[in-house]
């Protein structure tokens, strides 16, 4: 595939597919907001770089698959793969880590300084309270179906059984704490100006 296809690209997603070193810039643009979004999502540090990773390693298989043109255009699909990665982590619980493998990434471990620094980034602590607050105001039988599937990891016939429900109705109680708890963490502002 040539630039041709491009014609008006001028982002470094679009370059990169004839000059790999121009994916440097892609992932220097938006390494840092990646990570803080994942972050906020998974309250889980590890969980995040390793998402993040494979993010990047994702759109560098597949950046020949780019349609777009602008900077805009590349994050919203950078982030298309992100929500993508990150629905698989949920239902799963394991980050897929075959590309990452595949091109010879490795990862540093974290020292407690590179961790913090994350969790400062993602405002993972004000996330925290804001959740807990969120889940107290929820129903007590959305708050047990939640707590018995989420922290639990219990399916959801399972669920339904304890709870003396339907599968059907423990499935809803469960969606719509969730979007509850989502709106809650969606009105908090991006931790944009912790990036710098």
């Amino acid at each position: 595939m040539s630039l041709r296809r491009h014609p008006r690209a001028s982002c470094d997603l679009a370059r990169s597919v004839e000059d790999p070193r121009a994916f440097e810039r892609v992932y220097d643009a938006h390494a840092q907001r990646m990570l803080a979004f994942l972050a906020r999502r998974t309250f889980d540090v590890e969980a995040a770089r390793d998402l993040t990773a494979e993010v990047f390693a994702q759109a560098y298989d597949g950046r020949r698959r780019f349609r777009g043109s602008t900077d805009d255009e590349a994050a919203a699909w950078l982030y298309g793969i992100a929500r993508n990665l990150l629905n698989r982590y949920i239902r799963t619980g394991i980050v897929e880590r075959k590309a990452v493998e595949r091109l010879g990434i490795r990862v540093p471990q974290l020292v407690e300084a590179d961790y913090e620094r994350i969790v400062q980034l993602a405002g993972l602590s004000e996330l925290r309270s804001i959740i807990a607050a969120e889940f107290s105001r929820l129903r007590p039988d959305q708050q047990t179906a939640i707590h018995l599937r989420v922290v639990e990891e219990l399916p959801y016939p399972e669920v339904a059984e304890r709870l003396a429900i339907s599968e059907q109705t423990a499935r809803a109680r469960v969606s719509r704490g969730l979007r509850q708890l989502v709106t809650a963490v969606d009105a908090v502002p991006h931790a944009r100006e912790r990036l710098t």
